[in-house]
């Protein structure tokens, strides 16, 4: 299967495979000799099909955790496998995601990571003096663990800064350009700027979305008894690759509620005027812990008024995300999320801030739940968030659905509806289970549309190289994104990620040159990188996020020709002198044969 997936990566045009090569694999005692025998053969696997590998080093042995306390043991690795493999593995990377706890072992800190980063530094360059060393991918761009490395002296300890800016479920505008841009002011602070900024991992999932339906259905059914029917709507804050409101997990929602039940996925002014015409039963927030800022202000009114809020994510309305244009969210950091919870009067705990709970717990339903219909996990089902009702008024109900004891034998609440009798009316039902699959998806051709869109962002940003994660999906388990970031499936058949990539490289060859200047309107509603390929062709690629438009586009060229991300031909209408009339919505449109002149003005859709 290796053999068969490095086929499909060079003949995507990519040409590269970063992997795992773990320390604990090559000496599992202490003193034993160094066996590389495993990453020999993925390294002469690469090398059949031309594929370059970087290599990811990590992976302590028990014996030698935490790993900042046997630098002198890491670092004879490190030298012996950069002496071994010599240009064969021309960088590596130290450390995946050291900012967190799950790869860095125990709680992050930038620190300890700086004293094994210096350490493989030296002992990598002592191995081979050309090797050249990447900072540890980071998960996201993590500012402050980024920033506290630099001030300790960390730069001059690694050759090319990496990180993984992942933004899904949502799109990458004004997510993944924003902190690319944060970064590179950052490097430029602490006079690093001219060294290489790189992407190990990047993408989309399309798994398969499910979402808690045992909490739902038992939550909606204590909070109003008498209700047979629902008119919910799903107050998104994700979109599809056309710009409507993302239907993936409304699905998933509609086939739980009881029969002739409807639901509507929508955001901004349309769950405004929803909400204002008075026929709506419930509102339900997304399951990924998110929810829409902007609108907070409608959904209280209408929980006050009588209205039922659904929030089953894990921490309830835990990342406020804000509509920057229609349809198009990005996380707000800025927004006091326990002030909004306190208006709703929800009071949601964890481990970190409450000792006695436990980090994860199975929790069983209340005499109520079961009364009400729970059908859940009979071995309990999986709390990590859990409530109390110490911020209800006089005459405010307080209904469990599942409960655990704690560390200290009390009683802790990981689902609730909370039932309002006091000058608030309406209902809010809240659940800390964590759901596989409740992390909105993207259908895989939003997925190969996010890929051709990250790619040129990234170079755009001077981004000098990019990974996906991954090529071949697990598929393992449909519901866990983690199996799904493939562009192709697990059985290698392409999805249309793959034929976008090598679309991608097609358009934009291997020693292209990016062309200087602006590249995003004002707004970053339409996109337009431009680049001089190897063969001297003019080039460049046009996308528009939000609602589809008609635009006149000026090229310094009268001899110009289009595809679509996928590669086939488009021809729009030409209208003289260099002008074309072109349809630009979130499909990116590829262009050759010269450059926009100027930045194109809308017509009308």
């Amino acid at each position: 299967m290796r053999d068969e997936s490095c086929k499909w990566i060079a003949a995507t045009g990519i040409g590269r495979l970063r992997t795992d090569f773990l320390w604990r694999e090559c000496q599992k005692e202490r003193g034993a000799p160094f066996d590389f025998s495993k990453y020999d053969a993925v390294v002469a696997s690469a090398e059949r099909t031309n594929v370059q590998v970087l290599p990811i080093v990590y992976g302590t042995p028990k014996w030698a955790r935490p790993v900042y306390r046997h630098l002198g043991e890491f670092g004879l690795w490190v030298e012996a496998l950069t002496r071994r493999y010599g240009n064969r593995l021309p960088e590596i990377e130290v450390w995946n995601e050291p900012n967190l706890e799950q790869f860095w072992g125990e709680t992050p800190n930038p620190t300890n990571y700086l004293a094994v980063l210096k350490t493989a530094y030296a002992a990598a360059k002592r191995g081979n003096p050309d090797v050249r060393v990447l900072f540890g991918g980071t998960s996201g761009v993590p500012i402050g663990f980024i920033e506290e490395v630099y001030r300790l002296g960390g730069a001059r300890h690694f050759d090319a800064m990496n990180v993984h800016p992942y933004s899904h479920p949502h799109a990458p505008e004004g997510s993944l350009d924003v902190k690319l841009e944060e970064l590179k002011a950052l490097m430029a602070k602490y006079d690093d700027a001219d060294k290489p900024i790189v992407i190990t991992e990047h993408g989309w999932p399309t798994h398969e979305n499910r979402v808690d339906g045992a909490v739902l259905r038992t939550g909606l059914a204590m909070a109003r008894p008498q209700k047979k029917t629902w008119n919910v709507v799903y107050a998104v804050t994700s979109s599809d690759s056309d710009g409507h409101p993302s239907r993936t997990v409304a699905a998933a929602i509609e086939n739980v509620l009881p029969p002739g039940s409807r639901i509507e996925p929508c955001f901004g002014s349309r769950l405004r005027e929803r909400l204002a015409q008075g026929d709506v039963d419930a509102v339900v927030y997304p399951f990924d812990e998110t929810f829409p800022v902007d609108t907070f202000d409608a959904v209280y009114e209408f929980v006050k008024a009588g209205g039922t809020l659904v929030d089953c994510g894990g921490m309830p309305m835990w990342h406020a995300c804000r509509e920057k244009s229609p349809g198009v969210f990005q996380r707000d950091a800025m927004v006091g999320c326990a002030a909004l919870r306190r208006r709703l009067r929800i009071h949601a705990t964890a481990y970190w801030w409450n000792a006695n709970l436990p980090e994860k717990g199975r929790a069983f339903p209340t005499a109520a739940a079961k009364s009400a219909g729970y059908r859940g996990d009979p071995a309990g089902d999986w709390v990590a968030r859990f409530q109390t009702p110490e911020l209800l008024k006089p005459g405010d109900e307080w209904l469990p659905i599942l409960t655990l004891k704690d560390k200290a034998e009390h009683e802790a609440v990981g689902a609730s509806v909370m039932r309002f009798n006091s000058d608030m009316k309406g209902c809010v039902v809240v659940s800390g289970v964590m759901t596989k699959g409740a992390v909105a998806a993207s259908d895989e051709t939003t997925q190969a549309r996010y890929l051709v869109r990250s790619l040129a962002i990234s170079l755009a940003e001077g981004v000098e190289s990019y990974y996906w994660y991954e090529m071949r999906s697990p598929e393992t388990d449909p519901t866990y994104s983690e199996d799904h970031f493939g562009i192709m499936h697990a059985n290698l058949t392409p999805k249309p990620g793959w034929g976008a990539y090598r679309n991608f490289i097609l358009q934009r060859p291997n020693g292209s040159v990016q062309k200087a200047g602006v590249w995003h309107d004002d707004l970053r509603k339409t996109f337009y990188p431009q680049w001089t390929r190897p063969d001297g062709m003019r080039a460049g690629v046009i996308w528009q996020i939000g609602s589809a438009e008609r635009k006149v586009c000026a090229f310094d060229s009268s001899d110009m020709r289009f595809t679509d991300y996928t590669g086939k031909v488009v021809k729009p209408l030409s209208t003289g002198n260099g002008s074309y009339a072109l349809f630009v919505d979130e499909s990116p449109l590829f262009f050759v044969g010269g450059h926009l002149t100027e930045i194109p003005e809308s017509v009308g859709r």
